[in-house]
């Protein structure tokens, strides 16, 4: 049996790990036996597939109610948020014109000065920020096997985050 191995004999062909292209297609499948993780967390049955997909489901819940936590908490004063044109205009002021450009740096630096660095607060957002990129990249792990009960109890647990507490966050745009 030709091999892409060089002529280097690799044993029995049934114990070789290679695959073909045909072998690694990107389908969603529906199998109770996928693993999630580790090899260690394969569910051996339905029982643990089902509680399985809904630790993926709280999983998802947690994460985005950790997101509109993180808004509540952090995103206090509506000033950090993107400048808006006033009202007020002058035609002669164009997004590139100086008074404009002073303008902004003026309201940047008084956000600046009243928001100052505090080691705690600072320690804490990043300490928020962690969990929910590690909670978002193992929800992603689980959506990568391809597998449908996975794919859908993520889903469902993003609904259900977004319904529980979704108004809380609604500036944010990540997920």
């Amino acid at each position: 049996m030709p091999s892409s191995t060089g002529g280097m004999d690799m044993g029995d062909s049934s114990s070789s790990m290679m695959m073909t292209s045909a072998d690694m297609a990107m389908v969603f499948f529906q199998s109770v036996t996928t693993p999630l993780y580790s090899s260690s967390w394969t569910p051996q049955g339905e029982g643990s597939y089902a509680g399985t997909c809904i630790f993926l489901i709280v999983l998802a819940l947690v994460h985005r109610i950790l997101i509109a936590l993180r808004s509540i908490i952090f995103d206090s004063s509506p000033g950090l948020r993107r400048h808006r044109k006033s009202e007020d205009t002058d035609s002669d002021d164009y997004p590139g014109s100086k008074s404009r450009v002073e303008s902004v740096g003026l309201q940047f630096r008084s956000q600046w000065d009243s928001h100052p660095f505090r080691v705690a607060t600072e320690t804490a957002r990043a300490l928020i920020e962690v969990i929910i990129g590690g909670i978002g990249y193992l929800l992603m792990l689980a959506v990568m096997t391809m597998n449908v009960g996975y794919f859908l109890s993520v889903l469902g647990g993003i609904f259900l985050g977004a319904f529980v507490a979704g108004r809380f966050g609604a500036g944010d745009v990540h997920h």
